[in-house]
């Protein structure tokens, strides 16, 4: 089916190219099948959060929702602005159709955020229904104050002020009553808050300020944090509204959506902290407007505030010689073979920060195992994009980047390591495993020795030589055995000096006994000497077991998350420990010598 645009004039449709939108309209002769091409859309028209999803690749263009649909009315309608009154309103209901119209102006009494109403249309305006009374018609029930912290309106008993308008107020508005506002916002957002109780607040508007005289009082609205109570004083007339926050665009309340930024940006869970809030007795907002706040305000805020930070490490790394130095690993948002996402994140060494972070889910690729891989990709493209190369890469032992890396990063000069730790595990658990078996119980004698060569071996071979390292891992097989010269010529003797004695530790092995071959078959797999080749002489990636430890608290493996939900946790651990990578570690000595020296100096004078 064909859908055309009908904006007076435009020509465009779905089969020319142009997307259409489906739009609520207030034009009688219009109907709820009517659409508009996207011509007539500008970038502002779109909400920020359903903008950023399509940009990112998970929203269609035919799924993201408009910020306003005023200005697309007039287009539709091709009529000047004028004021709005009751009398445009129809008066009858036709069952056949219907259509929504976004009422554009608020009342001067109750400031609420307006509600779509359904409104039957009727080109006769003498024809009554019998059947039926003639009041206005909801396509959706209204949302109650459990459900929503914008309170409920009763269009039928309210007398609409049409002498407000959006485009008047923001012409009559003064720039020092702009300023005021936000001098206001940013001194509530930096001021110290209360618990307070509900008697306690309204004690303080008992005596009228003008008579002294008793006043009637109470809570007139309150909307999550928000509080507005009226005091009206029966002897002298004086009345007055107090509220103890400014509202964001004259509808929200600044505390409410502050709140919603602290549960989020601290790492919390929203459902623990609001049933917290909710235990103690605290008025505060409902799930449901958090994730709102969250969709709308403080995911953009996130995102925004890591594309800022990380194009300033971008800028600081380019000035610097050489190519990055990166460590890179992924880390799976379940434990097991069946996760959902997949985040790869790569840490530049010499700076020790987060450099970027890619979260893949598993429906991306064919697998959960194929995460990492993916996650890597998309890192060297986004470096590739910004002109920047990598001399080093330090990664597990993942025989799929190790091969991508060979094939694709090794022929433009990077060089791939092998985390330690992440080999020596292995190595450990076949060790442990080994130990185990019948005759070979003086493995357990000797496995931290092994454990102890494996990262010499790393540690004294600087430059990183391949054939060093083979050499030096495999001289252990004699070792143990109490030969200390080898065949190789890159290290044909060992380098401590003679044990004799006391120095000796443990029992040589028996050459040929059980415990010597089975140490030497683990010690000299093909695999295995061929990943101690690769071993990392210098650089580790202890900082991204630091960093996945840090994930812990903002997304826990014990809770799902949407993709942006999770996106955006990540991001807020990648600004954390990028701001704390640098600080001094405090020695537990000199924090208790700061402890004594406050302790001293608080309780060593002689009272009077």
């Amino acid at each position: 089916m064909v859908n055309y645009c009908v904006c007076g004039g435009c020509t465009n449709s779905s089969s020319s190219g142009f997307r259409t939108k489906r739009k609520d309209f207030t034009a009688a002769s219009v109907t709820t099948s009517s659409v508009i091409c996207e011509a007539h859309f500008k970038k502002e028209d779109y909400l920020s959060g359903d903008l950023m999803e399509m940009e990112m690749g998970f929203k269609s263009r035919n799924n993201i929702l408009s910020e306003d649909d005023e200005a697309l009315t007039k287009e539709i309608m091709n009529e000047p602005d004028e004021d709005f009154t009751t009398d445009s309103l129809p008066r009858t209901i036709d069952q056949a159709l219907q259509c929504n119209i976004r009422l554009p102006y608020r009342s001067s009494d109750v400031q609420v955020k307006p509600t779509l109403i359904s409104i039957g249309t009727q080109t006769e305006e003498d024809i009554h229904s019998t059947t039926m009374a003639i009041n206005h018609v909801t396509s959706t029930p209204v949302k109650n104050d459990e459900e929503d912290e914008q309170s409920s309106f009763d269009f039928d008993s309210h007398q609409w002020d049409s002498s407000w308008s959006i485009e008047e107020e923001e012409m009559d508005t003064d720039t020092s009553e702009e300023e005021a506002q936000d001098e206001e916002q940013r001194n509530t957002k930096f001021a110290d808050k209360f618990i307070v109780c509900e008697s306690q607040l309204l004690s303080l508007f008992a005596v009228c300020p003008q008579c002294s005289e008793e006043t009637q009082r109470k809570v007139k609205h309150q909307q999550g944090t928000f509080i507005k109570v009226e005091q009206i004083c029966s002897a002298c007339g004086f009345e007055r509204e107090w509220q103890n926050q400014p509202k964001m665009h004259k509808y929200m309340p600044l505390c409410n959506l502050m709140l919603s930024g602290a549960i989020h940006f601290s790492g919390c869970m929203p459902t623990q902290a609001l049933r917290m809030l909710g235990l103690l007795g605290v008025q505060c907002i409902s799930v449901r407007t958090f994730f709102r706040h969250q969709q709308l305000y403080t995911i953009p805020t996130i995102i925004g505030t890591w594309k800022n930070k990380q194009a300033q490490i971008l800028n600081q790394l380019k000035a610097k010689e050489g190519g990055l130095i990166l460590a890179g690993d992924c880390r799976s948002d379940s434990p097991g073979h069946c996760a959902k996402f997949g985040t790869y994140t790569v840490i530049e060494e010499r700076i020790n920060k987060v450099l970027d972070l890619q979260l893949v889910q598993s429906s991306e690729v064919p697998n959960s195992n194929w995460c990492e891989l993916e996650g890597l990709k998309r890192t060297i493209n986004l470096l590739s994009k910004e002109k920047i190369s990598v001399s080093t890469l330090v990664t597990d032992r993942n025989r799929q980047v190790a091969k991508w890396v060979r094939e694709k990063l090794c022929p433009e000069g990077t060089k791939h390591f092998f985390d330690i730790w992440n080999v020596s595990k292995g190595l450990k658990k076949a060790l442990d495993a080994a130990s185990k078996e019948q005759h070979c119980e003086d493995l357990a004698l000797w496995k931290a020795a092994v454990i102890n060569h494996l990262y010499w071996t790393a540690a004294s071979t600087p430059d990183g030589n391949p054939e060093v390292l083979e050499a030096k891992w495999t001289s252990l097989v004699n070792h143990v055995q109490d030969i200390h010269t080898h065949k190789s010529p890159w290290f044909p003797v060992c380098a401590h000096p003679p044990l004799e004695g006391e120095t000796r530790e443990k029992q040589w092995l028996e050459p040929g006994s059980l415990v010597s071959i089975k140490l030497e078959s683990m010690a000299m797999r093909p695999m295995f000497v061929k990943d101690v080749r690769q071993l990392s002489p210098s650089h580790q990636t202890y900082s991204l077991e630091a960093f996945h430890a840090l994930i812990l608290h903002f997304a826990p493996k014990h809770t799902g998350f949407s993709f942006l939900g999770m996106y955006s946790r990540l991001l807020l651990a990648a600004l954390h420990f990028n701001h704390n990578s640098n600080r001094e570690v405090l020695r537990s000595d000199e924090y208790a010598f700061d402890l004594m020296e406050h302790l001293h100096r608080t309780y060593s004078s002689t009272p009077e």
